[in-house]
């Protein structure tokens, strides 16, 4: 017993020390006096990265200049992407050159994340599916062939390759019966009615990879992804890649190596695996079989194939379909983002990743299922912004997609991939408030692309400043925990019956809250029914962040076990306020079986999906106030030990003068001005403390598209 006590001591202690040798993957709880060196002087493990194509052409002379370009431009940290080279992505001769990469990196003092893939999407292994395990590659739902039969006919025939199961669909009542095909023939005496046989099918399917080993460096179907969903190919995926790496760089992982850095895993389509009856069966209690024809049918979000339905529709079909993504979605989150996180986690690295279509809720949802699934095993969620995604004239707040999945999980960082192929391109002033929208909206770790590229704005001589701006504000604002005291749920499954208007519905109040100065996370599903602990009044995620107010847009669904917990919160004090009516469906084990609507006799209703008055008014009191009413002025408020810090933006064309009340957590004695572009920190000048010294009012005068960051102590 002395020995396990020992060992559990020893063990104890072990974790304290990692968590201290590695403070950027771990929450904090620093004081100011603790964060102010790292302020002045961000380590590069904080530092924004920038792409950097990677072969073994590159000369040591050449990648060395490459790395020095960056750290000038004070970018300690790059992301690494293979290219097409002599020795082919993941040969002897490429890991020949990976060491070499790491080797200067190490001597800079800089960082590194490698692609988790040979290029992108991710999930191919550079080709090793489709050539070593063609059977692991990527399937789709196919239409199922279809054979019409009459009444007392003797139907025999051999099951098609491919074929999941047969059924017998009566084409009176639209029921199907599943006939006995186990050994590979089917034999039925057709009864009396109008009847067909329906054989869904499954076939292999990929979406285009860019694969550095594909044979002439387009983006094609040379290379099939593969099956996400089947925990056999997930996990060969990481033997072939993370193992590999390891292998390689040995004790630089979690050193000069912080991680690897995934890109676009979708489908795009409605997917197949052969572990999916089987978990269906699980997880909802019932066969999927005779569904699959009709589920098959069934398209959302306007991709991959025909329009879906021109309206909601909760038949019977669809709350099936709706039990189909539910799973496939799971089995998406577990199996590939659960590997890859669960890998880098035992191996004191990170996986930063973003998907696809996060900017457009109702397409992600038919190409990744949920993103707070995709997002949930990964140390960095993340996002893009490529093209127009973010712009003067773009509603953009997705940002707080990653943001949010990072605050209810308990980590503190969320990275953006930024300005691929952006049009118009941005001059670094424009660049700067791309950047400041992001971060205000909880991104703290920002990937450059193109950094070599010419005409872009990494030459103007402003970007060194904007770079040490973005260091700084990046290490802060991942430091303590986030404070935002509002959650707003996201109805993901919604969009599986292809609602738009919920979409509309949701982007529509976070916007407006915002632009109210209510800050705010998406808070999805799972947290609601699982994570979120009630302590007295408040929800208590993961990063120890309390949410005193949930908002639900309108909905069609939401589970049981989130409405328990939203009764239980509201009882305790906690402000539950849903638009427009009652979720349609309340779903316990499966939406087909799922009652409605929704009892919410308990909480507070408000007509329609707009912040009203009546709305704000229902609220916890906000922690920013302004003298005057604006929409441009955004804030990101985080906690420390001993301090309260605030991020402000004016996203508006327009200079802004304003005195602003702000809320402290404890006592409040000073309040300063933390200058992001030269680390110098000075008093606020005219700020007053007063209300016991938890409220602070400062004259906030914000330039167009100007910044400032605070932080009150004690």
């Amino acid at each position: 017993m002395k020995t396990l006590a020992l060992l559990a001591v020893l063990l104890t202690f072990a974790s304290g020390a990692l968590a201290q040798e590695r403070p950027w993957q771990q929450m904090t709880d620093p004081t100011v006096s603790q964060v102010v060196a790292g302020f002045a002087a961000p380590a590069p493990e904080y530092s924004s990265q920038f792409d950097c194509g990677f072969s073994d052409t590159r000369t040591r002379e050449a990648i060395g200049a490459t790395l020095d370009r960056a750290k000038a431009l004070g970018v300690q940290a790059a992301y690494i992407e293979p290219g097409r080279g002599n020795s082919p992505y993941l040969s002897a001769g490429y890991f020949t050159a990976v060491k070499m990469l790491v080797e200067e990196a190490k001597k800079r003092n800089m960082k590194l994340w490698f692609d988790d893939d040979g290029g992108y999407p991710s999930g191919f292994a550079g080709g090793k599916i489709t050539v070593d395990r063609p059977d692991l590659r990527m399937e789709a739902l196919a239409a199922p062939q279809r054979v019409n039969v009459t009444a007392g006919q003797q139907y025999s025939a051999r099951v098609p390759a491919g074929t999941i199961c047969v059924l017998a669909v009566n084409r009176d009542t639209g029921t199907a019966q599943v006939l006995d095909s186990s050994s590979g023939s089917v034999n039925w005496t057709v009864p009396a009615g109008n009847w067909e046989i329906d054989m869904p099918r499954s076939q292999f399917r990929s979406g285009p990879t860019r694969s550095a080993n594909n044979s002439n460096g387009a983006k094609n179907n040379e290379h099939s992804l593969m099956d996400f969903l089947n925990p056999e190919a997930d996990k060969l995926f990481a033997q072939w890649t993370f193992d590999a790496y390891k292998q390689a760089i040995g004790d630089e992982m979690g050193k000069t190596v912080l991680g690897f850095r995934g890109d676009e895993p979708a489908f795009g389509f409605n997917p197949w695996s052969p572990a999916i009856l089987d978990e269906f069966q699980k997880r909802k209690g019932y066969d999927l079989r005779p569904y699959l024809a009709t589920v098959a049918a069934i398209t959302i979000g306007g991709r991959g194939g025909a329009a879906g339905p021109a309206s909601v529709n909760l038949d019977e079909n669809h709350r099936v379909f709706a039990d189909y993504y539910d799973v496939w979605s799971d089995l998406f989150g577990e199996n590939f983002f659960g590997t890859e996180g669960k890998w880098c986690a035992a191996n004191n690295v990170e996986m930063q990743m973003h998907i696809e279509h996060e900017e457009i809720l109702p397409q992600l949802a038919t190409a990744d299922g949920d993103f707070f699934k995709c997002m949930r095993s990964l140390q960095v969620p993340g996002i893009d912004t490529i093209w127009h995604q973010i712009w003067h004239d773009v509603v953009a707040d997705f940002p707080k997609l990653a943001s949010s999945a990072t605050h209810l999980n308990g980590h503190p960082r969320a990275m953006c991939e930024a300005f691929a192929a952006y049009n118009p391109v941005p001059d670094i002033k424009e660049a700067g408030w791309i950047l400041n929208h992001l971060m205000v909206l909880g991104i703290n770790r920002i990937e450059y692309m193109g950094l070599g590229g010419q005409g872009r704005f990494y030459s103007d001589p402003g970007f060194l400043p904007l770079s040490a701006h973005v260091n700084r504000l990046s290490y802060l604002m991942g430091e303590g925990r986030p404070a935002a005291q509002v959650g707003v749920y996201i109805p993901s499954s919604s969009f599986w019956f292809n609602d738009s208007a919920a979409d509309v519905s949701f982007r529509g109040i976070v916007h407006e809250l915002m632009q109210h100065q209510r800050d705010l996370d998406f808070v999805d599903e799972y947290a609601l029914s699982k994570t979120l602990k009630l302590q007295g009044g408040e929800l208590i995620n993961q990063s120890g962040q309390a949410y005193r107010a949930i908002l639900i847009p309108p909905v069609d669904a939401i589970s049981k076990a989130a409405l328990d917990n939203l009764r239980a919160f509201a009882k305790a004090g906690g402000k539950v306020i849903f638009f427009g009516n009652a979720p349609k469906l309340v779903m316990d084990k499966n939406f087909l079986t799922a009652t409605g609507p929704a009892d919410i006799s308990w909480a507070v209703l408000m007509p329609g999906s707009e912040i009203t008055p009546q709305v704000l008014a229902a609220m916890p009191a906000p922690d920013v106030t302004t003298d005057q009413p604006t929409t441009w002025l955004k804030y990101n408020h985080r906690r420390l030990k001993n301090a309260d810090v605030y991020f402000f933006f004016n996203e508006g064309e327009q200079p802004l003068s304003l005195k602003t009340t702000v809320q402290s957590s404890g006592t409040a004695s000073k309040a300063e001005l933390w200058d992001t572009v030269s680390g110098k920190i000075t008093p606020w000048a005219g700020a007053t403390i007063a209300g016991g010294k938890t409220t602070t009012t400062l004259p906030l005068d914000l330039p167009a598209w100007g910044t400032k960051l605070v932080v009150i102590s004690d």
